[in-house]
């Protein structure tokens, strides 16, 4: 069942590629870019990922993810109702900043960046072949 829900090989192979391309740009520009992430890696910097999915959720994606302190500081402020708060002010204006320049970047590279669009991850910026 699942297989029906995958891109094919060749699809898959094109989006590696091009992840690999993007990976390279980001870090000609001077950013720490991270790929093939586990678990135990700590997220910072600019995460390019690819999703075998064969429908819309599929592609090549490319995410800033500011330092844990800085996330973790944010989210405790969130949780305790500080969306008004210093740190989280920061911290929106971090991501915004970034997914804006990741896009403008990514562009001046020649790649086509767009936002995702996704409401469940609304910094996501996908990277058109």
């Amino acid at each position: 069942m699942f297989e029906n829900m995958r891109a094919s090989e060749a699809q898959i192979a094109e989006r590696n590629e091009r992840a690999v391309r993007v990976a390279e740009a980001l870090a000609s520009a001077g950013f720490v870019v991270q790929q093939n992430m586990d678990q135990e890696t700590e997220l910072q910097g600019a995460m390019v990922s690819v999703d075998p999915a064969n429908d819309s959720r599929g592609g090549v994606f490319v995410q800033w993810n500011a330092s844990s302190s800085l996330n973790e500081s944010a989210a405790k402020n969130a949780l305790g109702g500080g969306i008004d708060s210093p740190i989280f002010r920061h911290f929106s204006f971090v991501v915004e900043q970034m997914h804006a320049t990741l896009i403008a970047i990514l562009g001046s590279a020649g790649f086509d960046a767009v936002d995702a669009d996704d409401d469940m991850n609304p910094y996501l910026i996908r990277v058109k072949p």
